[in-house]
C-alpha cells in the first residue's frame, strides 16, 4: 500500500461540493481544520516524498507547529476555603464542600467522564469561565443582542461561550432559571464570537430585557449537550476547540488554623479533561500549618479525610499553583521552545515557581503529569494569565502530547 500527497499549493477553504463544483461559504459545519502536527519536507531526493512510495519509505522534515494559546484567562483569588469551610474531620467521611457558587467556584456542576463514559454530578467546578455584558431579549423570545461588554477583572473573564449558564443581574426572574448559551457564530447561531452580537439561548425571556446587565457562569449541564471547556462550530459541533479561557486547573491544600493531627486527605477530581484523578495530601501534625498538594484539578468530587479529629479544624482551599493544559517538560526564557507565559501583561522572565511535568508512573503522591507553574505574584481575579506551549516532534502522541494517565481511584 501506498502513502497519498497531494501537489501543491494547496488553498483550504470551507467549501462544499454539489453537483461536481465547489460551493464557497456553505459548509455547515465549517470549522477550523483539525491537525496532529505539521511539518516542513525535506526537499532532498533521499529524505523527500517519491510518488507512489511504499508504507515505510523515509519521508523526512523538520517540525513546524504552531505555538498553541493553551490558557488565556483571569485566575480568581486564591482562598483558604473555597472547596470546604474549616470544621472537625470524621474518619473515612467526605468533607462538606461549598454549596454556593463564588469567585473562583461553580457548584453542582455535571460532566461526562471520557475514562468511565459515566455522568460524574455534584462536582465543584474550579475558576470556571465567567462573564457580564449588557443585553437585550425581546419578549418570548431567545435570541439574546449583547450590546456591551461589562470591564473584565473582579469576577469577569468575558467571553460568552456555548454552555454558560445566564442570570439576568438587573431584574431577577426575566430568564427562567438554568437559561443557557446554545450558540453563536461559532455554530451559526447567532452572530456573536463571546462579545458583542447575537445568541440562541435555551429558553425565552418570560420578561421584555433592554440594557440589563446580565451574567454568565461556564458550569458544564450535561443537558446542554455542550460538552465541557470547548467551543463547538457548526451546529452539530463535529469540530471543537479547547477554550482557554476555561482552562486554569489549580493545586489544593489543606489549612489548619488550630492544632491537627497526622492523617491523610483522599482527593478525587477531574482534570480539565475530565479524566478522573486522585491525590493523598498528608498532613504534619502540627498547629497553624497548611499542606500543600502538587496536582492540579479542575472539578473536586470530595476531599475525605483518614482520622477523626474533634479538635482540630481543617479547611479545604486553593493554590496559586495552575497546571498545564499540555505536557511541559521545559520552561525557556526568551526561546520559542515548549512552554512560555505572559502574567499581568508582562513576560515570566524567571523559571521560579516551574515544575514540569512527572514522567514517572504517578500515584497518589506524585506532582503533575502535565508540570505545574506557582505565580510569583498573587492572583487577585484581575490579573490575566497567558500560556502558550509548543509540542516538541516527539510529542504527537498522547502520552507526550498529554502527559501519563491521571492516577485515579474512583
Amino acid at each position: 500500500m501506498s502513502i497519498t500527497a497531494h501537489s501543491g499549493p494547496l488553498v483550504v477553504g470551507f467549501t462544499e461540493i454539489s453537483g461536481g463544483a465547489a460551493s464557497p461559504g456553505i459548509n455547515p459545519e465549517a470549522a477550523p481544520s483539525l491537525f496532529p502536527g505539521t511539518a516542513l519536507l525535506d526537499p532532498r531526493l533521499y529524505y523527500g516524498y517519491q510518488p507512489g512510495q511504499n508504507f515505510g519509505s523515509v519521508v523526512a522534515g523538520w517540525e513546524d507547529s504552531v505555538r498553541s494559546n493553551t490558557i488565556n484567562a483571569i485566575p480568581m483569588t486564591l482562598s483558604s476555603t473555597i472547596i470546604a469551610a474549616a470544621a472537625h474531620t470524621v474518619g473515612g467521611t467526605p468533607m462538606t464542600l461549598a454549596s454556593a457558587n463564588a469567585d473562583g467556584v461553580a457548584v453542582g456542576v455535571s460532566i461526562m467522564r471520557p475514562d468511565t463514559a459515566a455522568v460524574a454530578s455534584g462536582l465543584l467546578k474550579l475558576d470556571p469561565a465567567v462573564a457580564s455584558v449588557v443585553a437585550t431579549i425581546a419578549l418570548g423570545s431567545n435570541v439574546m443582542t449583547v450590546t456591551a461588554v461589562n470591564a473584565a477583572g473582579g469576577h469577569c473573564y468575558n467571553q460568552l461561550c456555548p454552555g454558560m449558564v445566564l442570570k439576568d443581574a438587573t431584574n431577577a426572574g426575566y430568564l427562567p432559571t438554568g437559561t443557557y448559551v446554545i450558540g453563536g457564530a461559532w455554530n451559526g447561531q447567532g452572530s456573536g464570537f463571546g462579545g458583542l452580537g447575537t445568541y440562541l439561548l435555551s429558553a425565552a425571556a418570560t420578561t421584555a430585557i433592554s440594557g440589563d446587565t446580565l451574567t454568565g457562569l461556564f458550569t458544564n449541564i450535561v443537558a446542554n449537550g455542550v460538552p465541557f471547556s470547548t467551543i463547538p462550530f457548526g451546529p452539530a459541533g463535529t469540530v471543537q476547540l479547547w477554550n482557554p479561557g476555561d482552562m486554569i486547573s489549580r493545586a489544593v491544600k489543606i489549612v489548619s488554623t488550630t492544632s491537627q493531627v497526622v492523617q491523610t486527605f483522599t482527593v478525587n477530581g477531574l482534570d480539565v479533561y475530565g479524566y478522573g484523578m486522585t491525590e493523598v495530601i498528608t498532613t504534619v501534625g502540627t498547629s497553624a500549618t497548611t499542606t500543600n498538594g502538587k496536582k492540579a484539578f479542575k472539578y473536586i468530587s470530595s476531599v475525605t479525610p483518614s482520622v477523626t479529629d474533634g479538635t482540630g479544624n481543617y479547611s479545604v482551599g486553593t493554590q496559586d499553583v495552575i497546571g498545564f493544559p499540555l505536557r511541559s517538560d521545559n520552561f525557556q526564557i526568551g526561546a520559542d521552545f515548549d512552554t512560555s507565559m505572559m502574567f499581568n501583561n508582562a513576560e515570566i522572565a524567571s523559571a521560579t515557581g516551574y515544575l514540569a511535568a512527572v514522567l514517572t508512573a504517578p500515584t497518589g503522591a506524585t506532582g503533575d503529569v502535565r508540570g505545574t507553574y506557582a505565580l510569583q505574584t498573587a492572583s487577585s481575579g484581575t490579573l490575566r494569565l497567558i500560556v502558550s506551549q509548543r509540542p516538541q516532534p516527539a510529542a504527537f502522541g498522547q502520552a507526550a502530547l498529554l502527559g501519563n494517565n491521571q492516577f485515579t481511584a474512583w
